[in-house]
C-alpha cells in the first residue's frame, strides 16, 4: 500500500485521485481540507506510529508542506523548519525503521541557478529558505545509505486555463510584469503521476529530474497563452525577477536536465503550445 501525506494539497490531491481512479491502493492524509477515503493527520502535532500501519505500507509519500513557497517559507521560517524538516525526518525515520520506502518531492530550487541545465549530482547550492530546506533533507535521505525516492522538479501544472501556478488567468485590462530572466522546465502533473506510478511498480529508486516543456520563462508562457485564446487588450511587461519585490533570491537558471527521465519513459519535453491545446 501507498500512503499520501498531503492529500489535500495542489500536488498531493492530483496524485491521489489518480492512484485512486487506477484502483491503486493508496492512503492519504489531510489537516483542514477533508476529502473522501482520507484520514485527518496533523504532521505537527501526531505520530504517524499512532496510525498502526507498519506492516501495511510499502511506500511513504511526502507531499504535506507547511507555507510550501519560496517567500512564505522565509516569512514563517520557524514553522516551516518545524514542519517540513524536524517533522519530515521523523517521517523518513519512520520509513528506513519499518523498511518503508520514502517518497520525497524536491525542487529546482535546490540550485543556485548559474549555469542552468541541471543533472542529478550536479552541485547544490540553494539561495533561498524554501530550497534551503529541500536541501537539508535532500542531504538527510543521501546520507541514510537507505533505499529512497527522490524527484526534482520546476512548477507543476494541470491543463486547466486558470491553473494557478503557470498559466496565467488574464483578462481584458491586465498589465502584468513578467520575468524574463528566470529559465525554468515546468513539469505536467499528469507526467509526474505516470513517472511516479512506474518508479513504485519497478522500484526505482535514487534521484530522478523530471520536466514535461522545454526550458522557458513566466514572460514566454504568458504571451503564447494570450496570443494563443487571443486575449486581447493585455499589456505584458518584460522584467528582471530582482525587479518584483519578492522577500528572497531566487536562482535565475534552474532548467533541468531530464535525459535520464526521458529514456526511462519514453517521452520527450513539449513547448508550452502542447498543453496549450489540451485546454482549448
Amino acid at each position: 500500500m501507498i500512503l499520501l501525506m498531503g492529500a489535500s494539497g495542489y500536488i498531493g490531491n492530483y496524485l491521489f485521485n489518480e492512484f485512486k481512479k487506477e484502483n491503486i491502493d493508496i492512503l492519504g492524509t489531510y489537516l483542514q481540507n477533508k476529502i473522501p477515503e482520507a484520514i485527518k493527520f496533523d504532521l505537527e502535532k501526531d505520530s504517524i506510529s499512532g496510525l498502526n500501519l507498519e506492516n501495511k505500507i510499502d511506500y511513504l509519500i511526502i507531499s504535506a508542506a507547511a507555507n510550501p513557497k519560496p517567500d512564505i517559507s522565509k516569512k514563517y521560517w520557524n514553522n516551516s523548519y518545524l514542519i517540513n524538516v524536524t517533522k519530515t525526518k521523523e517521517l523518513i525515520d519512520y520509513c528506513f525503521k519499518n523498511n518503508i520506502t520514502p517518497v520525497y518531492i524536491s525542487t529546482d530550487n535546490i540550485f543556485d541557478g548559474k549555469k542552468g541545465n541541471y543533472k542529478e549530482g550536479d552541485e547544490r547550492n540553494p539561495l533561498n529558505s524554501y530550497g534551503q530546506i529541500k536541501y537539508e533533507i535532500e542531504n538527510y535521505l543521501l546520507s541514510s545509505e537507505k533505499s529512497f525516492l527522490l524527484l526534482r522538479m520546476g512548477k507543476t501544472f494541470k491543463t486547466i486555463k486558470d491553473d494557478p501556478t503557470l498559466f496565467t488567468n488574464m483578462k481584458a485590462g491586465d498589465k502584468l510584469n513578467l520575468a524574463t530572466d528566470q529559465v525554468f522546465t515546468p513539469l505536467y502533473l499528469k507526467d509526474l503521476y505516470e513517472f511516479m506510478k512506474k518508479a513504485i511498480q519497478e522500484n526505482y529508486t535514487g534521484i530522478f529530474h523530471l520536466a514535461s516543456v522545454h526550458p522557458t520563462t513566466r514572460y514566454h508562457i504568458a504571451k503564447t497563452t494570450r496570443d494563443f485564446f487571443n486575449i486581447k487588450d493585455v499589456e505584458l511587461i518584460p522584467c528582471s525577477i530582482e525587479s518584483l519585490g519578492l522577500l528572497e533570491k531566487r536562482p535565475k537558471l534552474i532548467d533541468l536536465n531530464v535525459e535520464k527521465y526521458k529514456k526511462l519513459m519514453g517521452k520527450k519535453q513539449e513547448e508550452i503550445e502542447h498543453f496549450l491545446r489540451m485546454i482549448k
